[in-house]
């Protein structure tokens, strides 16, 4: 029905001009004007209906159909109220190349949540320097009035030529790694606006405007409208069809999006390149413009990825440190006392240094829970590990819990006498507590200690740990509340 619409709207421009000759100018005023503002129109509902958050380049699109429109009237007030023959008033001129500008901060600014408001102060930095510059070389060529020769006139329309041929390129690559959905969307009703502006313009402004026809009002003036049309009726679709494409590589969209500043950069540079013959000092500056707004972004952006770097570091060490530690009692969990483990054999090597391993279980620990309750159990399970981090003391020993109500102590570079003495200390801690535990003969919370050591690569570490295992079940045999070796 749209693209119906559309088909009318054409045949309506072109049948006014043919059937009204004598109001032909007047009448293919209307339509062309109306067109951009169409466009514009349904580039600002695709705003509203996407979030204005992430609608940037429709906005800024519509911005773009708004100057154009705004030309469109300037130059309708220099030809119907100004008789102003000329075909390329600097007026109406100075706002279609302005309406580049908007387009060219679309494609190039690639807006990512959370990014700093200072890189849109750049952008729009940058943005208005490339449209001062236009401005002082449009006025470098023409007067308010108009070009004072074909030559001048040609220019503009070289100049016309240059800035829509860099539109298409710019979005044609931004379009090439697209991979969102909605980004996809914008990026081909650009190409698409753009690729048919730049041809229908070409044509427009060396064969009709400086060639046979340099008055709004003939024939070919409906041409103008389709670009717009085309751009409108991509914007007005609510649903975009299931793109077949194969998506792009994410190695180009990652080098697309980091380059695509260079874009903006790269316009304002060369259109300060141009303006060195005429207005020197104005070139230079606005290469340095160019040069350090680029430069000063890509800083910007370096400075945010470190730091969303150092926010995703900060997030999987903490991660880490859940994975590694028991939520009960914060000790390392048994992940973590494998490792130490595993650590403690590699580093030191075969027989360069002993190993010694405690297994450490709570004394009736299910009568206790039976006597008390379960809440009475856990807090009774993170007095002892207190109890047991506070008399461990040595450093590089890592102590956690091995699963329910056993503990296990990893002593590198430790002598079997000095595991037997900090097997002692620890018992005698837990004992100190004295926490009831009436199904227990000795009336409080006690624990039992397996003690075993080798010398790193004498046995396999399971042997060392089953020896260990043994020596508590020993300790338990006996009576519990002791410390027991088998080495």
């Amino acid at each position: 029905m749209t693209l119906l619409l559309a088909c009318v709207f054409v045949l309506l421009h072109a049948s006014a001009i043919f059937f009204l000759p004598a109001f032909a100018m007047q009448a293919s005023y209307v339509f062309l004007l109306a067109a951009p503002a169409l466009a514009c129109t349904a580039a600002l509902r695709r705003s509203m209906r996407d979030g204005w958050r992430h609608s940037r380049g429709w906005l800024l699109a519509a911005l773009a159909m708004a100057l154009w429109t705004l030309g469109m009237l300037a130059s309708l007030r220099q030809d119907l109220f100004l008789d102003n023959p000329n075909a390329a008033p600097g007026d109406s001129t100075l706002l279609f190349i302005l309406f580049g500008v908007p387009i060219v901060l679309a494609v190039s600014a690639s807006y990512v949540e959370g990014e700093s408001v200072l890189l849109r102060v750049i952008d729009a930095a940058l943005a208005l320097a490339l449209g001062y510059l236009f401005y002082v070389h449009t006025f470098s060529l023409l007067t308010l009035r108009g070009a004072g020769s074909l030559t001048q006139a040609l220019l503009v329309a070289t100049m016309f030529d240059a800035e829509n041929l860099f539109l298409l390129v710019a979005s044609a690559i931004r379009l090439s790694a697209a991979d969102r959905r909605g980004e996809r969307h914008f990026y081909r009703a650009m190409v698409l606006f753009t690729g048919l502006y730049t041809l229908i313009t070409f044509y427009y402004n060396h064969f009709v405007a400086l060639g046979d026809h340099p008055d709004f009002g003939s024939l070919r003036d409906p041409l103008i409208d389709i670009a717009f049309l085309a751009f409108a009726l991509e914007a007005w679709r609510d649903h975009e069809p299931a793109s077949t494409a194969k998506p792009p590589s994410p190695a180009l969209v990652r080098f697309v999006r980091s380059a695509s500043p260079l874009l903006m950069a790269l316009a304002l540079l060369v259109v300060a390149i141009i303006l060195l013959r005429e207005r020197f000092y104005l070139g230079v500056a606005g290469v340095v413009v160019a040069v350090l707004g680029y430069g000063a972004r890509t800083t910007l952006t370096q400075v945010q990825h470190i730091k969303i770097e150092e926010g995703l570091q900060q997030k999987n060490d903490a991660f880490e440190r859940l994975a590694h530690t028991d939520s009960l009692t914060g000790l390392p969990n048994r992940r973590a006392l494998d490792e130490a483990l595993e650590r403690a054999y590699a580093e030191h090597g075969p027989g360069l240094a002993r190993l010694t391993v405690l297994m450490i279980d709570v004394d009736f620990f299910k009568r206790l829970n039976d006597s008390y309750g379960h809440p009475a159990g856990d807090a009774c399970l993170r007095r002892v590990s207190e109890a047991l981090a506070g008399a461990a003391g040595r450093r590089g020993d890592v102590l956690g819990r091995y699963g329910g109500e056993e503990f296990a102590l990893v002593m590198p570079g430790a002598s079997l006498r000095a595991g037997l003495v900090v097997a002692e200390r620890l018992r005698h801690a837990v004992e100190s507590l004295a926490v009831p535990n009436t199904g227990s003969p000795h009336g409080v919370v006690t624990v039992s200690v397996g003690v075993a050591s080798a010398v790193a690569g004498e046995k396999p570490l399971d042997a060392l740990l089953a020896t260990a295992d043994s020596a508590l079940y020993e300790a338990k045999r006996r009576g519990r509340n002791q410390v027991v070796t088998l080495d």
